[in-house]
């Protein structure tokens, strides 16, 4: 348990080689200390003490704007994203006794369009679909 302690990293085919044991003893005793292997999660940036304050006291301020004047269910707010996709029919409907339809393979291009949305408080307002070239 040392070795987890001075590096959360380390492998357990890297302890198991450096003490001689096969790995899967390691991962036995492991678990039954009750350790586990997790993925570390990625942040965008560490926040400093500060950052993290003055978040909160913004938020703090907002809150507190809102009960003296209500402000938040006014605000309408919108993103884009662009979606890509591929419009080929695989299956199509056909009597028992007919032959399946036959076309060429297209090439896998994939199309892409704009969706671009609005929103307030009560869900989405408009949304737009625009090609490539708008």
């Amino acid at each position: 348990m040392e070795k987890i302690d001075l590096d959360r990293h380390i492998s357990s085919h890297d302890i198991a080689k450096e003490l001689n044991i096969h790995y899967q003893t390691v991962l036995n005793h492991l678990k039954k200390a009750g350790y586990k292997k997790m993925l570390d999660v990625w942040v965008p940036q560490e926040l400093s003490v500060k950052n993290l304050m003055d978040r909160i006291n913004i938020c703090d301020s907002l809150l507190k704007r809102n009960e003296i004047e209500p402000f938040l269910k006014r605000m309408v707010t919108g993103d884009e994203k662009w979606i890509k996709y591929n419009n080929m029919r695989k299956r199509s409907w056909s009597k028992r006794d007919e032959a399946q339809e036959m076309y060429a393979k297209p090439v896998l291009t994939p199309r892409k369009v704009m969706l671009s949305v609005w929103w307030d408080w009560k869900g989405i307002i408009h949304y737009e679909l625009l090609e490539p070239d708008r």
